[in-house]
């Protein structure tokens, strides 16, 4: 039985379950990206330079934005837990 506790404690992870999620939709996002330009690339699509260029862009934007949203909101979940004396 004690086994079992160590082990759950052990693979228990700092991030909430939302955390989690954005954190994958991120991943999406950036493949999606990354698959549409590689398909305008191939087909010699007249929007490829355009598309290029936005994913580019959205592969600096979209980590720093999904990284702050990840973090604001575990100092969000940290100052409620301290308020209500949970922490």
């Amino acid at each position: 039985m004690e086994e079992k506790k160590k082990e759950e404690k052990q693979f228990q992870s700092s991030y909430t379950k939302g955390q989690r999620i954005v954190a994958m939709i991120g991943v999406i996002f950036l493949l999606a990206l990354y698959v549409v330009t590689l398909i305008s690339a191939l087909t010699t699509s007249p929007a490829t330079p355009e598309l290029f260029k936005m994913c580019i862009g959205s592969s600096i934007l979209l980590p720093i934005m999904f990284w702050l949203y990840i973090r604001f909101a575990k100092l969000f979940i940290d100052r409620d837990r301290k308020k209500n004396g949970l922490h």
